[in-house]
């Protein structure tokens, strides 16, 4: 029986071609899309999952609480690791990881600068688990200046990875041995390293007291231990070692234990290692998937019954020669199947084909044995059974429900299944269409605000340099002078930090609005006299830093209008900050320059304070004049460079490039959002193409006699037409609320975000082009009925 079903199927499926591919073809892209929104979904929950006692290792962040200011840094004081390893035997390890700065490193004639080599303890990995190329991973970090090397990084110097024993240099002339290789961190972490070096080989970077954080910290715990302990534990701590150092200043710390699991998709700190993820997103991108399907299914279940009165006689026939209904169901639902089977072997080829091109999109590095996974073999089997079996149910119940003596006399209503039923699929499937479409114009619109919205300082034209060694960082001042007078240069500044980069925190005493001095966190960096000019900020009251001003060198501060804001300040300058050494330093405010972003649009403008220095500054940031040729221009940069530092490398970046990259992980899922969105609506009008030509047919003798009785083709495609913007009405009336409340709680996420009250017009054309291609698909089919000699529709009556 199952043969002559199957042959069945067949035989009415290459019968029916036109028919047979609207549906492969749909249910193919709906089915290679969901799957690749499942593969990441799932390569997103795994982040961390690879060590193997991943679910209890836990970072240690830090929730700082001042007066008027709260927190959260996923950092630990140096102190920390030792202590609860030591004195908590509950722990079972605790692993630090010291960043180590932009270096360049050198092998022979090769050279490079490195921003991911980490020093860490030697017990790194007995709490973490990699794969091991060569060396001992027990030992790999006893021995001072011992590295451990990521293949990537053993072959850009050496050129293979049998490198045990071999010992490269950095600019600082210290020497570090192999002791092993590993195979690169997986992209599926919230911390990635390309190189780590024993913690030992600087003692001094080892040391440190409480009062100081800046270290990324991970202890292991017992499975199943009980984390109310722990934090008491932690408590305690504070108690005993933060509390004496910060309580005086009225600043609570609190610690919290985060599971590297929950890192990526659930931290909010935003200076993060490695750009994170969001369970919304996945949320998000689940529901694009199931849409997709449902879609897909519906214009299964649509031209299935729209087409019943084309197979009406053949249903009436079987009756009558005795099949029975179950029979008849079964037929239909193996049709089902088949075309649904045909579709998933199509998807598996054309995932193997384009997996390599999405890894690009997203950023991954998925293999295709990924399909192989549990979840995504279980969710290949109920795509089959879902679409094939529940998509073919309806059409089966229907078709096989048919009277057949009613059939064979030609009683069967010739608009073809039910019509209420239908109508309820079409308007769904335009309710999810209109639903995705405003969803990605507004995905689309808010990341054009954050790539265009006044940032309070001049990204554009600026290039930036980084100096990695205290030789370069000396000398700072004396290239950014010959860079000012390089053609093509407009200015050059140094700083400490710039935009797009964190910036640190002391605690100082500052005057507040009553001119009495009290503590306070502050936000700082340094910059030398140029900077201000060079990035293109405007001082709103006072001024800028002057070397005409003698006591600006000792005692000149810079304030953003959102300190002001925060102290109370009504009139500024000459406020003071006092930092709290030894000897006290005093620093009284010359300028306010207006609010900028010196982080991403996620977060809001934080109050920060500009100091004069010109010691230390390892940033450089150079504007080249409008309209200069920026390759001319880079190419004198170098020059001037070259002529300072004969023997090292230039690198650079730009400016806006790399403050726009904070955006990046947003913008990639943006692309796939709005790709699958657009695919989503693409399969929907597949289906209302299919649907349209089928209605076109049920009322072909129709159009003919209105033809012949003088109707106009712009009346005929609105006759047909109508029907199907009432249905379109519908879906957008049930498409806008779920919308509005979709973006609106998307755009939470931003501080600063476009008004949705002003998308009203982004509603407005998301109805309107579904209307238009309602319109362009029905008035095709009905221009070719409308076209035809009438006398062909009208023959046989």
């Amino acid at each position: 029986m199952f043969k002559s079903l199957l042959l069945i199927a067949l035989r009415n499926m290459r019968k029916d071609k036109a028919y047979t591919g609207i549906n492969v073809l749909g249910l193919t892209v709906g089915i290679t899309c969901s799957m690749f929104l499942l593969l990441y979904i799932l390569d997103e929950l795994s982040y961390d999952r690879y060590h193997q006692d991943a679910p209890n290792i836990y970072r240690v962040v830090t929730h700082i609480k001042e007066t008027d200011d709260a927190f959260t840094w996923a950092v630990a004081q140096i102190p920390f690791a030792e202590e609860v390893r030591d004195n908590y035997p509950e722990v079972k390890n605790a692993v630090r990881f010291f960043g180590t700065g932009r270096t360049l490193y050198r092998y022979e004639e090769k050279e490079f600068y490195e921003d991911k080599f980490f020093q860490a303890d030697s017990t790194a990995f007995d709490m973490f688990t990699y794969t091991f190329l060569a060396g001992d991973p027990n030992t790999a970090l006893d021995e001072p200046f011992s590295i451990v090397l990521t293949r990537s990084i053993a072959i850009k110097y050496f050129g293979k990875t049998d490198v045990l024993g071999q010992s490269f240099q950095n600019q600082q002339g210290e020497t570090f041995k192999v002791t092993a290789v590993m195979e690169d961190v997986p992209l599926n972490s919230h911390f990635i390293f390309d190189a780590l070096i024993s913690a030992t080989s600087r003692p001094k970077d080892a040391g440190g007291s409480w009062g100081n954080f800046g270290i990324y910290t991970y202890i292991q715990l017992p499975a199943g231990y009980d984390l109310n302990k722990m934090y008491a534990n932690l408590d305690k701590i504070i108690k005993e070692k933060v509390d004496p150092i910060f309580a005086q200043y009225g600043i609570t710390i609190r610690y919290e234990l985060q599971r590297i699991i929950d890192i990526h998709l659930y931290s909010e700190i935003q200076d993060e290692a490695e750009a994170g993820g969001s369970m919304g997103v996945l949320y998000i991108f689940g529901a694009v998937a199931v849409f997709m399907l449902v879609i897909a299914s519906i214009n299964y279940m649509n031209l299935a019954t729209a087409r019943s009165a084309n197979r009406a006689k053949e249903v009436g026939i079987r009756k009558v020669m005795g099949s029975p209904r179950t029979q008849l169901m079964a037929q239909f639902i193996m049709e089902s199947v088949v075309i649904t089977f045909t579709s998933l072997i199509i998807s598996l080829l054309l995932i193997y084909a384009l997996l390599p091109a999405f890894n690009e999109l997203a950023t991954k590095r998925m293999p295709f044995s990924y399909v192989l996974q549990a979840p995504v073999l279980l969710s290949l089997l109920g795509i089959v059974l879902v679409v094939g079996v529940g998509g073919g149910s309806y059409p089966a119940f229907y078709l096989s429900s048919f009277n057949p003596i009613g059939v064979l006399k030609g009683k069967l209503s010739a608009k073809g299944g039910s019509v209420i039923f239908r109508k309820v699929l079409v308007v769904l499937q335009f309710a999810i269409s209109i639903f995705m479409l405003i969803s990605t114009m507004i995905v689309f619109d808010q990341l054009q605000y954050m790539r265009t919205k006044d940032l309070g300082f001049s990204k554009d034209r600026v290039v930036r340099i980084a100096l990695s060694d205290d030789a370069q960082i000396k000398k700072a001042e004396v290239l950014a002078e010959r860079l000012r007078q390089t053609k093509g240069v407009e200015w050059a500044g140094a700083s400490n930090a710039g935009p797009g980069d964190g910036i640190g925190k002391l605690l100082l005493k500052v005057d507040d609005s009553e001119g009495k001095l009290v503590e306070r966190g502050i936000n700082l960096y340094r910059a030398d006299f140029d900077f201000i000019k060079t990035i293109g900020m405007t001082v709103v009251q006072g001024r800028d830093f002057s070397r005409d001003v003698s006591s600006d060198t000792t005692f000149a501060v810079l304030v953003n209008e959102a300190m002001v804001k925060r102290m109370g300040w009504k009139d500024p300058i000459g406020k003071r900050f006092v930092f709290m050494d030894e000897k006290p330093v005093e620093k009284r405010v010359v300028g306010v320059v207006k609010d900028y972003h010196q982080n991403s649009l996620y977060g809001v403008i934080e109050p920060l304070m500009i100091m004069l220095g010109e010691d230390d500054n390892y940033l450089l940031f150079v504007r080249v004049k409008e309209g200069e040729d920026t390759r001319e221009a880079l190419a004198a940069i170098e020059n001037t460079w070259n002529g300072v530092f004969s023997n090292v490398p230039f690198e650079y970046d730009f400016l806006d490039q790399r403050f726009d990259s904070q955006y990046k992980s947003d913008e990639k899922r943006s692309y796939i959002f709005t790709l699958f969105s657009f695919l989503t609506i693409a399969i929907a009008c597949l289906g209302l193409l299919g649907l349209a030509a089928f209605t076109t047919q049920q009322r072909y003798k129709e159009i003919g006699i209105r033809k012949v009785i003088g109707a106009s083709v712009q009346g005929l495609i609105m006759l047909v037409a109508r029907e199907f913007f009432i249905l379109v009405g519908i879906g957008t009336i049930i498409a806008f609320p779920f919308a509005w409340y979709f973006t609106s709680t998307w755009l939470q996420k931003f501080a600063y975000r476009i008004e949705l009250g002003g998308e009203w017009a982004t509603f407005i054309l998301s109805a309107l082009l579904a209307l238009l291609i309602t319109m362009l698909t029905v008035g095709y089919h009905v221009l070719r009925a409308a076209s035809s000699n009438p006398v062909n529709a009208l023959r046989d009556e």
